[in-house]
């Protein structure tokens, strides 16, 4: 064979090897979406995948590599979708964080639910992790400057503390929704209430009126 035959033949294999590993990959996140993260075995993976035990360690490694790999695509997706330019407007803000999570949720809920579970098997909600997933959430938590200097938020109220509402708000109703207590539309509501309660603790009369009546539509269930 020619030294160009086995090298079409080196990039053939690698390309299999790797269609195989996405196979199997997809495998691992449906049944860790399905069966929880504490019911997944690497037995049980190669058995769906009709593989050995020893394949599936010499592509992937142990359980928590699997988890890993999956936290990393939730993490880069999250990453991707955070960047996108949110508006100025304080409610129109608010709504934008939610419904571009509740939008990414839906593409697959039981997933992105065993992708948060295995977060937190991983430690990454640890507050004390500098790149974790909590240091990301609080600054997408954080009040705008410009709220302040348009005299929509008064500052009787210290900022650190909005922000750490805020993100409570977000994180309990993420964390209802992923152990399925909530469905996506509760979640919208529940992070909501919570974000506009917190906001108008320290907002102006009209900045107030306006957190009212759109907490009022919430209660309503619009």
């Amino acid at each position: 064979m020619t030294s160009n035959g086995i090298a079409r033949g080196n990039i053939a294999r690698q390309a299999n090897k790797k269609l195989r590993r996405e196979r199997i990959l997809d495998i691992a996140k449906h049944l860790i979406a399905t069966k929880g993260l504490e019911a997944f075995t690497l037995s049980q993976l190669a058995k769906e995948a009709g593989v050995s035990s020893p394949t599936i360690h010499n592509l992937f490694g142990k359980k928590s590599d699997i988890v890993e790999m999956l936290v990393a695509e939730l993490i880069e997706t999250i990453n991707g979708v955070i960047t996108q330019t949110a508006p100025s407007d304080l409610i129109e803000n608010s709504k934008f964080v939610i419904d571009i999570a509740g939008a990414l949720y839906s593409q697959n809920e039981d997933f992105y639910r065993a992708a948060f579970k295995g977060a937190e098997y991983l430690g990454l909600f640890n507050p004390n992790m500098p790149n974790g997933l909590i240091q990301q959430a609080l600054k997408l938590a954080e009040p705008r400057q410009e709220w302040y200097e348009d005299g929509l938020l008064l500052g009787n109220i210290e900022r650190s503390i909005i922000q750490k509402n805020i993100h409570n708000a977000q994180r309990l109703g993420r964390q209802d929704w992923v152990n399925g207590n909530i469905d996506l539309k509760q979640y919208r509501r529940q992070v909501l209430r919570g974000c506009f309660m917190t906001y108008a603790a320290d907002a102006s009369p009209q900045l107030h009126k306006i957190l009212c009546s759109e907490l009022e539509q919430l209660s309503s269930g619009k």
